[in-house]
C-alpha cells in the first residue's frame, strides 16, 4: 500500500512539472517568468493578473500567433525583470504597430 501511495505522488509531482514547463501554453508559462523575474514589488496594487495573458491574447487576435508566441518565447528566455518587461513592452508596441496600420489602411480607404 505504501508503495502506492508513494507511486501515486511521485506520478501527480511529474505531471503538475511536465504541465507547468512543457504543456502549459508559452503564454501563460511566459506571465508566470515575468512574476517570477519580477515579483510582487513590481506590481501596482491595482493591477490585475490577467492583464499579461489579456496581452499575449490581443497579440494572438489582433496581431499574429507569430508575433505572440515571439513575444512569449523572448520573456521565457528573458534573465532579468527588465529583459522581461522589455520583450512584453516589444509585443504591445507590436500590437498597437498593427493597430495604427489597420487604422490607416481604413482611413485609406475611406478618403479615395
Amino acid at each position: 500500500m505504501k508503495k502506492l501511495v508513494f507511486v501515486a505522488v511521485v506520478l501527480g509531482v511529474g505531471g503538475y512539472f511536465a504541465w507547468a514547463k512543457v504543456l502549459r501554453p508559452a503564454p501563460e508559462r511566459a506571465c508566470a517568468r515575468l512574476h517570477a523575474l519580477c515579483g510582487e514589488q513590481a506590481r501596482d496594487p491595482g493591477d490585475d493578473p490577467k492583464d499579461c495573458t489579456e496581452l499575449f491574447d490581443a497579440l494572438r487576435n489582433d496581431g499574429s500567433a507569430d508575433d505572440a508566441a515571439k513575444t512569449a518565447q523572448c520573456v521565457l528566455d528573458a534573465r532579468s525583470c527588465p529583459e522581461a518587461i522589455g520583450c512584453a513592452a516589444g509585443g504591445a508596441v507590436k500590437l498597437g504597430a498593427g493597430a495604427a496600420r489597420g487604422f490607416l489602411d481604413g482611413f485609406a480607404k475611406s478618403v479615395k
